[in-house]
């Protein structure tokens, strides 16, 4: 049979869609655990296990505004100390604090530019993170946090997607529920006088999807601009009191600001 120019450009275009359609599910059947319900996956690029956000409607914001979100894949936790020390060796970057020579750290009643305060060195040159591989990173930048994001393949989550992930749908105001911030559900207030390891409030500080240290621990960056400038935080961080770990609260900070709160966990979409 003779084709036309046009017949033949036709089928071309359906071969390479039956060829990306192939890909694409032999890339996700080798990414997501075998499991009944298939909402959980570990990223190949930084090994970290993400979970499934559903479709749907959730009540947004202190208001509880109805939005609708696709789906999408979230980190169960955020970036570890030894999650960005991979990516540090596999790519050489230097950090904001890195390079400026300094960061920002709670001294105990005030916040202080440190010389020498850094991601490895959190409080300082005197400070070092060698037993805390599995504690959240932070002196990280918004310009940090993107960065490893895109080596990973991921990107850094809205502030709504963030939000859907911690609350679910029926507008919580913490990952467990209404009940008020205890020291057995999440890390704030100075309660341990610095980071945790994440998870170590699993399960009863989870969101409804598993998401571990939502509301404590450290402040996490989005990729959502502020009204008033700079990007938008959500979580709460550690040396912070009980009403700032709402997971509606929305602070802002400069996208080259690292504080010694600060971390961030990354999304894929479906």
């Amino acid at each position: 049979m003779v084709y036309s120019y046009k017949e033949k450009l036709k089928l071309f275009v359906l071969h390479k869609l039956r060829v990306l359609i192939m890909v694409r599910r032999m890339s996700m059947q080798n990414s997501i655990k075998h499991n009944p319900t298939q909402n959980r996956q570990v990223w190949e690029k930084d090994g970290k296990e993400m979970v499934r956000d559903p479709e749907g409607e959730f009540l947004y914001g202190k208001e509880g505004q109805k939005h609708w979100f696709p789906e999408f894949w979230i980190d169960k936790t955020p970036v570890t100390n030894g999650e960005f020390a991979r990516f540090v060796a596999a790519s050489g970057y230097k950090t904001t604090a890195e390079r400026t020579g300094f960061g920002c750290a709670n001294t105990g009643d005030k916040w202080e530019d440190l010389e020498g305060a850094d991601w490895r060195h959190t409080g300082g040159p005197q400070t070092d993170i060698r037993t805390k591989a599995d504690h959240p990173v932070v002196q990280v930048s918004w310009e940090d946090a993107a960065m490893y994001a895109e080596w990973a393949g991921k990107r850094l989550p809205t502030e709504e997607e963030w939000e859907k992930a911690a609350r679910g749908t029926d507008g919580r105001k913490y990952p467990w529920g209404d009940q008020i911030p205890t020291k057995d559900a999440c890390n704030f207030n100075k309660n341990e006088g610095g980071t945790t390891p994440v998870g170590k409030y699993s399960p009863q500080g989870d969101s409804p999807y598993g998401c571990v240290d939502m509301s404590g621990n450290v402040w996490e960056w989005t990729a959502s601009d502020h009204e008033d400038g700079g990007k938008v935080l959500r979580g709460g961080g550690w040396s912070h009191p009980g009403e700032f770990v709402r997971l509606a609260e929305r602070p802002n900070h400069n996208q080259d600001d690292r504080y010694d709160t600060d971390g961030f966990r990354c999304v894929v979409d479906s």
